[in-house]
């Protein structure tokens, strides 16, 4: 995903309205270029589906993929801000890797560009877990 670009997704709709909850709970627009304005904007722009319909191979909110790059492999989860953890690879939505995340078709590459300013890229390499294709409509 590039910063301050069209990220041009497919969400299902339990995560679009969970999502523009959040940012509506903000006390004011987010500011352009923040990951939480790119979130917003993907959304404005999103393909929404019924959860029931989402395709197995899109990041959604709680799914749990392997990433891999030049110091290896890893699990993380896609999770909402509050639930983020680092150290257990939970990944807050809202942070440039998690923007990146949200709506990314796997396999495929991700990019952004962390706090420091240095572009980052990771392989997205396959999905572990994705609620929707679970049947998990509630976390």
């Amino acid at each position: 995903m590039q910063s301050g670009s069209p990220h041009y997704i497919t969400v299902s709709e339990l995560d679009y309205v969970r999502l523009a909850n959040l940012l509506s709970q903000m006390e004011r627009e987010p500011a352009p270029g923040t990951t939480q304005a790119i979130v917003a904007d993907a959304l404005d722009q999103a393909d929404q589906v019924d959860p029931r319909e989402m395709p197995a191979d899109v990041v959604t909110m709680h799914t749990r993929v392997e990433v891999e790059d030049d110091t290896g492999t890893r699990l993380i989860t896609l999770c909402y801000p509050r639930e983020a953890d680092a150290g257990k690879g939970m990944v807050s939505v809202f942070s440039p890797l998690g923007a990146a995340l949200l709506g990314a078709q796997v396999p495929g590459t991700i990019s952004w560009t962390p706090p420091d300013g240095e572009r980052r890229q990771l392989r997205v390499v396959r999905i572990d877990y994705q609620p929707e294709a679970n049947g998990d409509y509630t976390v």
